[in-house]
């Protein structure tokens, strides 16, 4: 009875996510500027005593100190990542708000892990603040350290992911961090969750990937194609390699797949096993064990992928199985540890 029920919520995520399939299916470049998505925090959610929704909108960084939600505190603390602290105009942003970052590396096996994490608020003295609104500008390594941060220091919070995978994955403000001990690897050792107060899509960052960035990337939303989206894999499908090169189409498939994350929320929040868990975790009870392996040192993105083809394997799904190896292979984005191997 409980799979039959679960399988029910699963056709329903299906069914109402062809309004965004037919949505983005027609939407032309002109028309994805301003792309706004609401999510909404889950009454269950902490966060939930403050706000019942968060945006994820399409703004440049320059326009940020005229964001409502920017203007909540008076005291901001940027964290950023080192390498996109490098681009032009952050440096801009940063020298024309005469901001002092904390910049980081972004590195799993050295940041994304609870005694560096708890280290790093000690030394900034961030708990000493008082009420501040924590910046967030990298990854989606970055965009788990902060949320981190700004649960154990109750601050707002505010996401301006940078890769493929933080822009299209980021949202829905799960707070996952790892543990090294006696060295083993433990993924998602700290589990919880915190609710940005906004998101913003700054598409100039896609610029500066390259193009092994942008495919390590692509896998999650691939993900959505698989086991959502026939429409979305379809697009996939056609644009190819075109991906890559056209910010265009990318923007395109990022924000389909935020979008088609935000109905799997909205339809079921907990993740049934045969409800939005079969979607948002397709792949990733692979790839989890995969990252440990490798000491957290295998890219998230390959991992899920050669997650994903170890998943319908086990679940002989031959149609979906042929499908997603013959995209991968289009995309040159490996699904076994061997190909990556050769492939690094």
């Amino acid at each position: 009875m409980k799979r039959t029920k679960t399988m029910k919520i699963y056709q329903e995520i299906i069914e109402k996510s062809k309004p965004v399939d037919e949505k983005f299916s027609a939407l032309g470049e002109s028309s994805l500027d301003g792309v706004k998505i609401l999510f909404h925090v889950p009454g269950i959610h902490p966060r939930a005593k403050e706000f019942q929704v968060y945006e994820y909108a399409d703004i440049e960084l320059e326009n940020l100190p005229s964001q409502a939600v920017y203007n909540l505190t008076k005291n901001h603390v940027f964290i950023i990542d080192e390498n996109v602290g490098k681009q032009f105009f952050v440096k801009d942003f940063i020298k024309k708000l005469k901001i002092e970052p904390i910049y980081l590396k972004a590195i799993e096996s050295e940041v994304k892990i609870v005694p560096y994490l708890d280290e790093l608020i000690k030394k900034h003295g961030l708990k000493n603040e008082g009420k501040f609104t924590l910046v967030v500008i990298g990854g989606g390594l970055l965009v788990n350290v902060g949320a981190y941060i700004a649960e154990r220091c109750s601050s707002n919070l505010i996401h301006f992911p940078t890769s493929v995978l933080s822009m299209a994955d980021s949202p829905g403000g799960k707070v996952r961090v790892n543990f090294i001990s006696n060295d083993r690897a433990y993924k998602h050792f700290y589990k919880s969750f915190y609710e940005p107060n906004a998101m913003f899509f700054d598409e100039r960052f896609l610029e500066f990937l390259d193009e092994k960035q942008k495919k390590i990337g692509l896998v999650e939303i691939i993900k959505h194609g698989i086991f959502q989206s026939p429409a979305l894999f379809n697009y996939l499908d056609a644009c190819g390699n075109e991906l890559f090169a056209d910010i265009f189409k990318l923007k395109k498939a990022i924000l389909w797949a935020a979008n088609l994350k935000q109905v799997c929320m909205d339809v079921d929040i907990e993740e049934n096993e045969n409800g939005s868990r079969r979607i948002l975790r397709g792949g990733h009870d692979f790839s989890d064990r995969i990252e440990e392996d490798h000491k957290l040192e295998i890219p998230h993105g390959i991992a899920v992928a050669i997650g994903i083809i170890q998943q319908l394997e086990m679940e002989h799904e031959k149609e979906f199985l042929d499908k997603s190896k013959k995209l991968f292979d289009k995309l040159d984005i490996p699904y076994s540890v061997e190909d990556y191997q050769k492939w690094e």
